[in-house]
């Protein structure tokens, strides 16, 4: 299901992943403050597949910008290595705090999906500027540390919504970007030395058992994604993407308030 939201949407599949990885690390008996860093770790490091799949078939559609890609990712990969470092070397972002920051992006992003009306014939040079594609990969970039989404949950609806981009431009571009964010800290994840080994089977904070599985299946579902997004309508797109972030805040509301 990640995989394939990852093509579809252009959101690099961590809104899928980071429930399941969750998951799977509590039943591993985490519950400390290095569940939220080792989420954020294994999350990124499985949207470096999911992303880079996803956005190598955007390319063979036809559908692939990397003057904007590496305009917007540029930026963003110096924010997110510099929001990495301070969650890892800290202990003030705890699974509370990062619940509340979670939910409170996702409510923002949900709002203004449900209720914008982009133009379903923007113009691919229409605010096409560096600066634009350069300030929304800083700001993803940080998203992308602090939420282990990969930060397409920002980039897709700040270029269809604010910059009037066609949504399939915003999602190809998004996709292009996530493998950036993601492989330059999944690096630093895997050369780091967590607190608490979690398996044996671990790599820095890489837990293998966890992601080999989701890795896998990027290969079979984010092509699937991809193609089937060139074929649908922005409209569908945008209310399944809306949708998807709706199940996620409110799991984060109900796990904050009861």
């Amino acid at each position: 299901m990640a995989a394939f939201l990852s093509g579809f949407l252009g959101v690099g599949g961590g809104i899928v992943y980071i429930p399941v990885i969750e998951y799977y690390l509590k039943r591993l008996g985490i519950h400390s403050d290095i569940l939220v860093k080792t989420i954020l770790a294994n999350s990124l490091f499985t949207i470096i597949f999911s992303g880079s799949v996803s956005s190598y078939y955007q390319y063979k559609n036809g559908n692939f910008y990397p003057k904007q890609i590496i305009q917007t990712a540029l930026p963003g990969i110096v924010s997110a290595l510099l929001i990495t470092y301070l969650i890892k070397n800290g202990t003030w972002y705890n699974k509370t705090v990062f619940n509340y920051v979670f939910a409170s992006m996702l409510l923002l992003i949900v709002t203004r999906m449900y209720t914008s009306k982009p133009k379903v014939n923007a113009d691919d040079n229409h605010n096409n500027k560096p600066i634009y594609f350069g300030s929304t990969g800083f700001i993803a970039g940080i998203v992308t540390a602090f939420s282990g989404l990969g930060g397409g949950v920002v980039m897709t609806p700040v270029f269809t919504d604010i910059f009037k981009q066609p949504i399939k431009k915003a999602s190809s571009i998004s996709n292009g970007v996530i493998p950036f964010f993601a492989i330059s800290m999944g690096i630093y994840n895997l050369w780091d030395t967590p607190e608490q080994l979690l398996s044996k089977y671990q790599i820095g904070y890489i837990v293998l058992p966890i992601v080999i599985p989701l890795i896998l299946s990027t290969f079979i579902f984010a092509p699937i994604g991809v193609n089937i997004s060139q074929k649908t309508s922005h409209k569908i797109i945008r209310f399944t993407f809306a949708s998807f972030a709706s199940l996620v805040f409110f799991k984060l509301i109900y796990e904050l308030f009861f």
